[in-house]
């Protein structure tokens, strides 16, 4: 199946994470499509000319990465849970035998039990933010800390040395990024719970900052003992040394989960062929002009040398006007890049992207009544130029499945696009508008100005076709609000 979430990522970029998930082992191969059709407004003089595809894809990035098993904290508390199982296992492998393969492995397990704690932590904050009562809420949140402390002692005590002969062989420094990649994780999300839990459950606050006293007061007295990065109020040259090392953290422990992309020229080949085929054909009419005026005019005649000029200056032209028919149509037909994925040297699936302005006419139906949908009144709309991206994703769920003990779902897709060209033309981001006072005299309010960018996203997968709407409300100072409607 097929997820997406569209958010603001930064002032001027939008981020859309796609989910392709391989749900069905019978279907060995998965097959995604999604076409985005997005609606500019002509005021911002975004179109075929002003806006090429070199500088779509220099505005457009692209991470794909693996799903992280999905896991709850209450299962990474139970004695069984396979993510400590596993890592056990590989930590006493490495301890019996410091090879470079069991440190990979050792590796690998601490890894990917930072990203499964990560995950959870994001799922139960979710779960804190949606309860609206108070008293499941405090009971939800104290069963939260608790669950985070059992994990993180567990982890912490599966390296400690248990004998002499354990305390020889060093825990690596693997084990120290993830201990410290889960600490800054926990409190990033803890924090914004503790700001949702102090806005919407007023009545439960005081017991709430004494679960967060509690536990973080001999967590931080722990970090500062192991050297880790723990950030400080007033402190500009320590946070930013924080910021530097969780970002650095952030690398090491999700690089497992990142695959590795190789990405090319989805229409060279075919391109030089039909670029061969319109030199060729102009080169045609050459010559037969050129023959027909030499059989009736004769060799070295003022008509022959006129034919031959005006017959090459045509050819040229002929040329060229092939390559662009030419070009336009394979761009329309076939996608721009492929983009090949590996998994531990390993072919599991591949992509396709393409990208090309359209007119109103290759629309489908669907996608023309749900972009005028919502508006009140149709005629009101300004023209618009329509962009279509076009995304193709194929997986080998099979292969994917026997390259590792975990179970991935599928792969995630972060495409991030950059608006700062479509930000050029607009006017000044507030404008006064005179208000009629009883006073017989008019007040001027200062009103933001803003812009619709309109994305209709299709999905397909299985013969399901479904869709999503989102508007994005930006001006010249920036991305302002992307809303589903």
């Amino acid at each position: 199946m097929l997820n997406i979430e569209t958010k603001k990522h930064d002032q001027f970029t939008l981020e859309m994470k796609v989910g392709y998930s391989h749900g069905d082992q019978r279907f060995p191969v998965s097959d995604f499509v999604m076409n985005t059709w997005v609606f500019i407004p002509d005021s911002l003089y975004i179109n075929q000319k002003t806006y090429t595809k070199s500088d779509f894809y220099r505005d457009t990035r692209s991470h794909i990465r693996l799903m992280t098993p999905i896991y709850s904290l209450h299962e990474l508390v139970e004695a069984d849970c396979p993510p400590f199982q596993l890592l056990a296992a590989s930590w006493e492998s490495y301890r019996r035998d410091a090879s470079s393969e069991n440190r990979k492995e050792l590796e690998h397990q601490l890894k990917m039990l930072g990203n499964i704690v990560r995950s959870a932590l994001r799922s139960r904050g979710r779960a804190l933010a949606l309860e609206k009562d108070s008293g499941r809420a405090l009971s939800l949140l104290t069963e939260t800390f608790q669950d985070i402390a059992f994990v993180q002692s567990r982890l912490r005590t599966l390296f400690l040395p248990k004998s002499q002969t354990d305390a020889s062989v060093e825990a690596p420094s693997a084990f120290r990024k993830t201990d410290a990649y889960i600490a800054c994780t926990v409190a990033f999300y803890l924090s914004k719970v503790s700001t949702m839990m102090k806005e919407h459950h007023r009545l439960i606050r005081e017991a709430v900052q004494n679960l967060f006293v509690s536990y973080f007061e001999p967590e931080q007295e722990y970090l500062t003992a192991q050297g880790y990065p723990v950030p400080m109020l007033r402190d500009k040259l320590r946070n930013q040394e924080y910021l530097k090392q969780m970002s650095a953290l952030r690398r090491f422990v999700e690089s497992d989960l990142y695959l590795f992309v190789r990405k090319k020229n989805n229409t060279f080949l075919a391109q030089q062929i039909l670029f061969m085929l319109a030199a060729g054909l102009s080169m045609i009419f050459a010559t037969i002009v050129s023959f027909s005026f030499q059989q009736t005019y004769g060799n070295f005649t003022r008509p022959l040398f006129i034919a031959l000029v005006v017959s090459y200056m045509f050819k040229d032209r002929i040329k060229d006007f092939l390559r662009y028919w030419f070009a336009n149509k394979l761009g329309s037909k076939y996608y721009d890049y492929r983009t090949k994925l590996d998994m531990r040297g390993k072919y599991i699936g591949q992509g396709k992207e393409g990208f090309d302005f359209v007119n109103e006419t290759r629309i489908p139906e669907e996608v023309k009544n749900l972009r005028m949908q919502g508006e009140e009144d149709p005629d009101s709309v300004p023209p618009e130029s329509i962009l279509l991206y076009r995304r193709r994703m194929i997986l080998f769920g099979r292969r994917l499945s026997r390259l590792s003990r975990y179970a991935f779902p599928g792969v995630n897709e972060i495409i991030r696009i950059n608006l700062k060209d479509f930000l050029r033309r607009m006017d000044n981001p507030h404008t006064g508008v005179p208000v009629f006072q009883k006073t017989g005299d008019f007040q001027e309010v200062q009103v933001e100005r803003l812009y619709h960018l309109v994305f209709i996203v299709q999905f397909s997968y299985q013969g399901h076709i479904y869709y999503k709407r989102y508007r994005l409300e930006v001006n010249r100072r920036g991305l302002k609000q992307v809303r589903e409607w």
